[in-house]
């Protein structure tokens, strides 16, 4: 599910610019109301479970690529592939929307462990102006479109896409979040926010992968029970 993970990884660490200098380990704090806003607005139920049902998509693309018999029964009767993805893809969607609460508890951690007060509510405002939720439909979309790309690759398209459409309203929200300190430690904070969200999603896929397997083969079998 190589897809699939680097979608989840890359997408949640590349909507926070970075340029800090490292620092020492953070202490863990509980999340503030502010810092599970913040989280609730970076990954929110919507984009992740747009993003997830088009990794999955790519993920059955890339492994039937890897199968050349499946690929082949699904070629001689492209009514089972539609039917088998669809089962499986509301399943995934059904995982996937059980566990974001976990995804956004760890984030939430994260942020309030590595950002002070004044930060988290620097970079809250930075995306809730409309050039932020520019910033992060523009990561989504990436993350979405080309899953196996790295997060500096993602990041850099994603601010060229918003920096060809600016309008003057958006420079004061991006000017200010630029002079902040939070703008200032997010290579620290985005290498570790890529690592929480890798080992989310390897937990999620490999606690789900086989019953998915088992599902797909109970599908070919109900699909070509009914073609009879």
């Amino acid at each position: 599910m190589k897809s699939l993970l680097a979608a989840f990884a890359v997408a949640t660490a590349a909507l926070l610019p970075s340029t800090a200098q490292a620092r020492g380990a953070p202490i863990a704090v509980a999340p503030s109301p502010d810092v599970e806003q913040l989280v609730a607005m970076l990954v929110g139920d919507d984009a992740m479970l747009r993003l997830g049902t088009r990794a999955f998509d790519a993920n059955i693309e890339e492994e039937l690529a890897a199968d050349p018999q499946a690929k082949a029964l699904l070629a001689r009767d492209p009514g089972l592939k539609t039917y088998v993805s669809d089962q499986l893809r509301a399943s995934f969607v059904a995982v996937l929307q059980r566990e974001l609460p976990t995804l956004r508890g760890q984030l939430g951690t994260l942020f309030a462990s590595e950002l002070t007060a004044t930060e988290v509510a620097d970079t809250l405002a930075f995306f809730s102006s409309p050039v932020g939720r520019k910033l992060i439909a523009q990561v989504y979309q990436a993350a979405g479109d080309t899953p196996g790309q790295d997060q500096a690759a993602m990041q850099q398209a994603a601010i060229a896409s918003v920096m060809a459409n600016l309008q003057p309203e958006d420079y004061p929200a991006l000017m200010a979040f630029g002079a902040s300190s939070a703008a200032q430690k997010m290579q620290v904070v985005n290498p570790k926010i890529s690592a929480t969200s890798q080992a989310w999603a390897e937990k999620l896929v490999s606690a789900n992968e086989a019953a998915f397997r088992q599902q797909a083969i109970a599908a070919v079998a109900d699909y070509m029970a009914k073609q009879r």
